[in-house]
């Protein structure tokens, strides 16, 4: 395969970047299925908050029959030579990359009515992943290279899923695999439900409410912020007219949708908008704008005053009077099915003719994935689009944004699509027809 012949196979691509100086996801996002019935989801918006300390839109777990995920420990691998197809990449989301993989051999074991089958993923630094699997239970394909002696593993990942015992803790290595047997649930799977998501957070991990070590709760963060003028971007540039509403994930995470409006004439002149998950810092009132705590991701240090301060970046966002507490709305994927029109916007002013047109269609395909069909358009080109966009989760709690490629699932140039409501969504993306990273702010309305 054009993979396996590449020489840049498990090598790590460049990070693309928003306008608002926030890394994009890096992922690739691909079909998958699911078990049992376990539970409802309350609400589809955002909404002022109910009683202190409550998540709404979170799943519980019933006891059921439930499959298995066995290590078969660690196999030799060459970069230009895979004892397996790679059939998707990673940078950096190496978890929700994980289990798209193990979603998508579900998939394919219950189309194909086989009991079981094989998934390997290869990591290495920093934080890269290729995945493979088969869905055949006796392909031994994964042991062409030879064992690793004793077949020894190195726990550095705690991937669960919901309807599976056991665990993915070995991500491998530069040239190891990990491998596991991969052995559905006897009792069959709910087809509403994705193979692939987490198992349902523990309740301390979904309390939001106060505090007894001094810090700010997530629940007294939440609510509508303002500011003027902020600066944003790498190098900072004023972005003026900003919005910015939180909702708490749990009692150290939070999500976050910002607007706002770049004006530097005659250089930049663009609107922007999107949705992050942001991390606290242990012992702190900061929180990454990101899930990892690397010097480039930015820190928000909110007060009691109710004043956000980006730490690297100048201008302050301000709680609203008068705003009200919020809790997370799990958008569900059956409000987002319709027809979709948006704007891909290239922010540069001389390059404005190269921003696109985009109409598609989006289907739910289960509780956490879309297939979005249609066309964009730019410089009167049409382009097709048929892309599988799955919902992201952080520490077993589900949030509303979207990942998947830009034109298929195979495209390299891959966008977030983080939806405010069933009605609205905003990411960032490159241009439609290029490989190249970009920071292109990207919006779209539900109109039908």
């Amino acid at each position: 395969s054009a993979e396996r012949q590449s020489g840049s196979v498990g090598r790590p691509v460049g990070r693309r970047w928003s306008l608002l100086g926030q890394p994009c996801s890096e992922m690739r996002v691909v079909p998958v299925e699911e078990p049992q019935k376990y539970g409802v989801v309350v609400g589809v918006t955002e909404q002022p908050a109910p009683a202190s300390g409550v998540v709404v839109g979170v799943l519980t777990e019933q006891p059921g029959g439930r499959g298995s995920v066995e290590s078969l420990g660690r196999w030799k691998e060459k970069r230009s030579d895979s004892a397996m197809p790679i059939k998707l990449r990673a940078v950096e989301d190496t978890e929700t990359m994980v289990r798209v993989g193990f979603g998508k051999l579900v998939d394919e074991l219950v189309q194909n009515g086989a009991s079981g089958g094989i998934l390997a993923v290869r990591g290495g630094s920093p934080g890269w992943c290729n995945v493979s699997w088969s869905a055949s239970p006796d392909d031994t394909s994964y042991q062409r290279h030879g064992s690793v002696d004793g077949t020894a593993s190195t726990k550095h990942g705690n991937v669960r899923f919901a309807d599976f015992e056991g665990v993915v803790d070995d991500l491998g290595s530069e040239n190891r695999m990990a491998v596991y047997r991969v052995t559905l649930p006897s009792g069959g799977l709910d087809r509403w439900k994705w193979a692939g998501r987490p198992p349902p957070p523990a309740p301390a991990d979904l309390y939001t409410g106060p505090r007894g070590d001094g810090l700010l709760s997530t629940e007294e963060i939440s609510g509508d912020y303002s500011a003027p003028c902020i600066c944003g971007g790498d190098p900072p540039f004023p972005i003026f007219c900003n919005s910015m509403t939180v909702v708490p994930l749990g009692a150290d995470t939070i999500e976050t949708w910002r607007t706002g409006c770049c004006f530097l004439p005659p250089l930049m002149i663009a609107p922007i908008a999107q949705g992050w998950v942001w991390t606290r810092k242990p012992g702190t009132n900061a929180f990454l704008n990101g899930q990892r705590a690397a010097p480039m991701h930015f820190s928000t240090t909110f007060s009691a005053d109710g004043t956000a301060r980006a730490t690297q970046r100048c201008g302050s966002f301000k709680k609203r009077p008068g705003s009200q507490k919020r809790a997370f709305q799990k958008v569900e994927t059956r409000d987002l099915a319709g027809k979709w029109c948006g704007l891909g916007f290239v922010p540069f002013v001389p390059y404005w003719p190269f921003s696109h047109i985009k109409c598609t269609t989006k289907r739910a395909l289960d509780e956490d994935r879309y297939a979005e069909s249609g066309l964009a358009c730019v410089l009167c080109l049409p382009i097709p689009i048929s892309a599988t966009r799955t919902r992201q989760y952080v520490n077993g709690h589900p949030t509303n944004g979207f990942a998947g490629g830009s034109l298929n699932d195979n495209d390299p140039n891959l966008v977030d699509q983080w939806h405010r409501d069933p009605g609205c969504a905003a990411g960032c993306a490159g241009l439609p027809f290029s490989d190249e990273v970009g920071p292109w702010p990207f919006f779209a309305k539900k109109v039908g």
